[in-house]
């Protein structure tokens, strides 16, 4: 598991397509809706994220309003800059990495 530094969550990461798929294990996700699953509501940071997928993010106080980003399967959640562990996220929609996709996946040689 990574642990993101506070700024993570404002830097684009770029992986290797191979490194996304040993990182990641080849899950697939089905698109499917976090309602009515047994996974937890929300999540904090330092948790793993277990489903890549749209979060939304739901800040303490007013210095942001909620949002939603992306989150990939075996990364960490991180803390906010302005409200650290006071951020929560909850999955609305799971969607696979586009890598991990049995379509886009590249062959190993």
């Amino acid at each position: 598991m990574r642990t993101p530094s506070p700024k993570a969550s404002f830097r684009l990461r770029t992986y290797s397509r191979e490194a996304i798929r040993v990182h990641s294990g080849g899950t697939k996700g089905s698109g499917k809706s976090s309602r009515g699953s047994s996974s937890p509501k929300n999540s904090k940071p330092g948790d793993v994220v277990r489903q890549s997928g749209i979060y939304e993010v739901v800040h303490d106080g007013e210095h942001r309003a909620a949002h939603e980003v992306v989150m990939i399967a075996g990364d960490a959640f991180p803390n906010c800059e302005t409200c650290d562990q006071n951020v929560r996220f909850r999955l609305v929609r799971t969607a696979p990495y586009i890598f991990q996709d049995q379509d886009f996946e590249e062959d190993d040689k």
